[in-house]
């Protein structure tokens, strides 16, 4: 569970999960006051980090050598769709065979499969 609160300050919101806080806003440009990530911010930080984690499992689960990975997202929109370009860097010592599965893995982290999967939202005004 995640619970965002805002008030009357354009756009800035509390989000918990119950343990940790953060702040999400609209950069001073949208009306904002540029407290924290945009959502849309917010939501390739996700897709960055979870891509960063299921990485460094399986690279760890394999004995690779590399030590650290650096995910960088950005999102284009194409005839209407939106596209998520991820760029990862992995340093350490990986063969062309390994980078090649690393781009395989890291389809499959729980975020990817979330946005690449057809999804409902439903709403309810209490």
């Amino acid at each position: 569970m995640v619970k965002a609160t805002i008030n009357k300050e354009h756009y800035a919101c509390s989000v918990t999960n119950g343990s940790h806080e953060i702040v999400v806003d609209e950069p001073i440009e949208l009306g904002g006051t540029h407290k924290g990530f945009a959502p849309k911010g917010l939501l390739m930080a996700s897709l960055a980090s979870c891509v960063a984690i299921t990485l460094r499992m399986y690279i760890d689960r394999k004995e690779w050598e590399v030590d650290k990975i650096e995910v960088e997202v950005n999102m284009e929109i194409e005839n209407a769709e939106h596209i998520f370009l991820e760029e990862i860097t992995c340093t350490g010592n990986l063969t062309e065979e390994q980078k090649f599965r690393l781009e395989d893995i890291a389809t499959k982290c729980p975020v990817s499969k979330i946005l690449t999967a057809g999804h409902e939202i439903r709403s309810k005004v209490l």
